[in-house]
């Protein structure tokens, strides 16, 4: 397994795209299920893969941990000498229309619900309810997910935000107006 691992990591880091790499994981089969419309940016492949399930519209940022297991034994076994106890596994589900911010870390036994949005840094111990976002260390309810696409929405039409056309292309014109919103924002206060 540990080659097949080795295998499926090197050619996610040859496939150039997180919709491609979510294309390539779900042909390849390395996880237990890959629904349409998958970005995947993290280029390593967890251990278990095969425990966890995406399904549609999904997109997990930069340095996502997916952990399907602890080895607590290993302690547990040299503390009492004897090979007593065993590695716990678990599966991990996320459903539909779901994104999960850059080095967060998902743990062994959690759903994440439908429309959800998982803040950057978090860690996802418990399941996440359908239509929320979720933030921290544990992660835990913050917001609506519907009335956080309403805000951005709003922030989008009125310019409280720059916003892109580009995939990871930035005209000068964008740059120039991100500053202008930033420098807007950050205004010293008499």
């Amino acid at each position: 397994m540990v080659a097949k691992r080795l295998k499926w990591t090197i050619g996610l880091w040859l496939t150039r795209g997180s919709r491609k790499r979510g294309d390539y994981a779900r042909k390849k089969c390395i996880f237990a299920h890959v629904g349409e419309n998958v970005a995947l940016v993290p280029r390593f492949v967890p251990l278990y893969s095969e425990l966890i399930s995406f399904h549609d519209n999904i997109t997990v940022a930069r340095a996502v941990d997916f952990v399907t297991h602890d080895t607590i034994h290993s302690v547990f076994n040299r503390f009492l000498g004897g090979g007593k106890h065993r590695e716990r596994i678990g599966c991990i589900e996320v459903l539909d229309n779901v994104f999960i911010g850059s080095h967060s870390i998902v743990l062994y036994d959690t759903r994440i619900g439908p429309n959800v949005i998982i803040a950057s840094g978090s860690v996802v111990t418990k399941d996440c309810e359908p239509n929320s976002v979720y933030a921290g260390v544990p992660a835990r309810k913050i917001g609506d997910f519907n009335e956080l696409m309403a805000k951005r929405y709003v922030m989008e039409e009125t310019g409280k935000t720059a916003i892109t056309e580009h995939n990871q292309r930035l005209t000068e014109e964008e740059i120039r107006v991100a500053w202008e919103v930033f420098n807007n924002q950050h205004k010293k206060k008499p």
